[in-house]
């Protein structure tokens, strides 16, 4: 007697369940082929049974491999979904990612002082300021990079060397601190520290989540100290002693990418060759045009020459050299903070132009060699942001006048 259609579609399952793994579906049909009568009716059970055991056969190693109909890959599916979602996740800011974010600051600028000290003050790792900003910027933020970079290097003809002075106040790992929630993913962290080379202070190091990793974003200051509450000028003075020395560090490399970002957003900077300011030719700059400052060689008018009264043409690398860092203004003989002097003949109206400014001039005295008269100033003119940043809005030169 004949086996019905289902009993030989049961036996097909079975037998196909005793196989191995490495059976194709092709093998399957070629054995049930080799079974089929000459018989019609067995020939319909046989091709049906092959087909649908092809079918059985392609389902089952469909779902050992998980290939879906079309191709796809079930698993490869979802694993990037999932991916994806843990990407978006900001990882929790712990007091050991702050100390890690810290250490990491600190290490890269120890490292660049560490190379300049065995090779007379000069990085050999890198051949200009963009490089080493750039250095930087792989663990803080590109303003604090640029502040870093401005105040602690300059660059030369031969490369780029160290500034000497103290560094910034780093992180103590060892002493206590805080961490204060501003967003998902902004943290400070917070630290008091009282020694007498820094006085009473607190530090406040602002981390960002930026581009998948934490970095340094931002660095505050606040003194705590009594005396400084009886004279809350000195912290203020001090603040822009810090801004005015990066412009100096800027202006003395010539890195006026980095200046422009100092430059005040809605004034601009004035340049003025004299101490006694005209409103009318004094050249303006903004900040795009700082950044292009040494690009260009457009000539500009300038201003009027003193006891000569001709018209001041030059290219704004002209007017740097004879009108900007004739002089080595870094290291300065008097440097001071809102005390303008008349030096020369010429008074100054600095103050009337910008009543709300702060003005730092550092000055060169005479040589002695030329009766008194080869003495230079450069003023640096600031004023306070909306935000409360101090933004350079002038740089004036002083210098003897008939």
């Amino acid at each position: 007697m004949s086996k019905s259609f289902e009993e030989r579609m049961k036996e097909l399952e079975e037998g196909y369940n005793n196989m191995s793994d490495s059976i194709s579906p092709d093998k399957i049909i070629e054995s049930v082929e080799k079974t089929k009568k000459k018989s019609r009716w067995k020939r319909i059970y046989t091709t049906g049974g092959g087909v649908l055991a092809a079918g059985i056969a392609a389902l089952l190693i469909m779902s050992q491999t998980s290939v879906a109909p079309g191709g796809d890959n079930v698993e490869n599916n979802e694993q990037p979904m999932e991916e994806s979602q843990q990407d978006d996740e900001v990882p929790a800011f712990t007091e050991e990612r702050a100390v890690q974010v810290m250490n990491a600051y600190e290490e890269s600028f120890v490292s660049l002082i560490d190379e300049a000290n065995q090779n007379n003050q000069k990085i050999n790792s890198y051949q200009s300021i963009d490089e080493v900003k750039q250095h930087f910027i792989n663990v803080m933020s590109d303003e604090l990079a640029t502040w870093m970079t401005g105040s602690y290097f300059r660059e030369e003809d031969d490369g780029v060397y160290v500034i000497p002075k103290d560094g910034p106040t780093w992180f103590q790992e060892d002493q206590s601190f805080e961490l204060e929630e501003v967003s998902e993913e902004h943290f400070k962290i917070v630290q008091e520290r009282n020694n007498e080379l820094l006085g009473h202070r607190e530090m406040i190091y602002h981390a960002t989540y930026r581009e998948e990793q934490w970095i340094l974003d931002d660095i505050e200051t606040n003194v705590l100290d009594e005396q400084t509450n009886e004279n809350p000028e000195s912290e203020g003075q001090e603040n822009i002693m810090d801004t005015s020395e990066t412009v100096l560090s800027m202006l003395a490399s010539q890195d006026m990418g980095s200046l422009s970002s100092l430059v005040h957003p809605e004034k601009g900077v004035l340049f003025s060759p004299y101490v006694n300011i005209d409103k009318e030719d004094a050249r303006v700059f903004e900040q795009e045009e700082v950044e292009q400052f040494f690009e260009t060689d457009q000539v500009y008018e300038w201003g009027v020459y003193d006891g000569r009264g001709d018209t001041i043409e030059q290219t704004p690398s002209e007017y740097y050299e004879e009108f900007i860092f004739d002089r080595d203004f870094q290291n300065a003989d008097e440097i001071l903070v809102d005390d303008i002097e008349q030096r020369g003949n010429m008074s100054s109206n600095m103050k009337d132009v910008f009543p709300d400014s702060t003005v730092v001039e550092y000055h060169i005295e005479a040589s002695g060699e030329s009766g008194g008269m080869d003495w230079a100033s450069l003023h640096l003119v600031f004023e306070q942001d909306t935000e409360g940043s101090w933004k350079l809005v002038a740089v004036v030169h002083d210098q003897w006048t008939i």
